[in-house]
């Protein structure tokens, strides 16, 4: 396993089993953050899965992510995954 930008483990990123609770518990709308510096991956297996599901997904870095969420919150079942580094 390699590493990223900041010299943490390289992960395999935003992964199908990783959005599996949030879709368990109902949401319609997912939010999924790729860090501060954009450096967290989305397989692309997960973003076919929520296409699959009728889940409409947004993907931004952290703070826009946060924005998304707290705005769509308001009118949707939303679900999301933050990651706060790098």
């Amino acid at each position: 396993m390699g590493l990223d930008g900041d010299g943490h483990p390289a992960l395999p990123g935003i992964q199908p089993a990783d959005v599996e609770e949030l879709l368990t518990h109902g949401a319609t709308v997912v939010v999924l953050s790729q860090g501060m510096r954009l450096q967290m991956e989305v397989d692309p297996r997960t973003l076919a899965l929520l296409a699959e599901r009728g889940v409409e997904v947004h993907v931004a870095e952290t703070n826009e992510a946060v924005r998304l969420y707290n705005e769509l919150a308001a009118t949707h079942p939303v679900g999301g995954l933050f990651h706060s580094t790098c």
